[in-house]
């Protein structure tokens, strides 16, 4: 069935277009609640409160092409995962300072395309999900803040040191790999 017929037909309440458009999105958008939830379970459970506001506001959305309905999507995961972890994350960003001497400096030698990601990941919680949400996923940093619940100041000085520390840690892996 077309995509826009599917939609069409949700907007409807049509429940079998409600399970198509979830079969066709549920695992590109399980990857992103996962990005950002501490656990697969509470990105699940992310997910799927998303997939029930995508169902209430459909209506309102416009179909203009698949690529904005999937930015459309994702936006609503995105959003729905970190409000589940807000009152958390707010925390975190208020008390995390990054203790560089805790991260050795492990030798990446033979740099795959997974290491970047677990650079990423071995970032703190609140670095990491305000580079995602700014370098992945493209929100504007007055937006990672009203989403986060924190000041604009503090989402740039947030993805500022995840920057420097990823830098960082790619500068040592080309040290280290000429050496």
């Amino acid at each position: 069935m077309q995509l826009e017929k599917i939609i069409h037909k949700v907007k409807k309440g049509d429940r079998r277009a409600q399970k198509l458009l979830f079969d066709k999105y549920v695992d590109r958008l399980f990857v992103v609640a996962r990005r950002y939830a501490v656990n697969e379970e509470l990105a699940e459970e992310a997910l799927f409160q998303a997939f029930m506001k995508i169902y209430t506001k459909l209506p309102d959305f416009e179909y203009i092409n698949e690529p904005a309905l999937v930015g459309w999507l994702t936006r609503i995961v995105v959003n729905q995962t970190l409000m589940d972890r807000r009152k958390e994350l707010s925390t975190l960003y208020k008390v995390e300072t990054l203790d560089e001497e805790r991260h050795d400096a492990a030798s990446f030698e033979e740099m795959d395309d997974g290491a970047l990601l677990e650079l990423v990941n071995d970032l703190p919680d609140g670095y990491r999900t305000v580079f995602l949400m700014n370098a992945v996923d493209g929100y504007a940093h007055n937006e990672i803040a009203q989403v986060l619940g924190i000041s604009e100041s503090t989402s740039r000085s947030q993805f500022f040191k995840a920057r420097k520390f990823l830098q960082k840690k790619l500068a040592q892996d080309y040290g280290q790999s000429g050496t």
